[in-house]
């Protein structure tokens, strides 16, 4: 995120682990927050950056927040826009 100079660009990091909820993140210092935040505070579009976890973050997504209709990938090859 830091590389690619997108932090002013970015509300906050989700993060499922109940231990970096509440932190931020290196370099760029934008907030990590619980997946709820979703629903309290929506954004208008997501990118998965998960590894090889991204394909089960996009089905939970996609069953959880109908109302995020932009949703990315980050892929070896590149973003994927979903």
């Amino acid at each position: 995120m830091s590389i690619c100079g997108l932090s002013d660009k970015i509300k906050y990091v989700v993060d499922s682990a109940p231990f970096k909820q509440g932190k931020f993140t290196p370099a760029t210092h934008i907030s990590i927050v619980s997946p709820e935040t979703l629903v309290n505070d929506p954004v208008e579009a997501i990118i998965i950056m998960a590894g090889s976890y991204s394909d089960e973050i996009l089905k939970i997504i996609e069953g959880r927040y109908n109302d995020i209709n932009k949703v990315a990938i980050l892929r070896d090859f590149g973003l994927e826009i979903i």
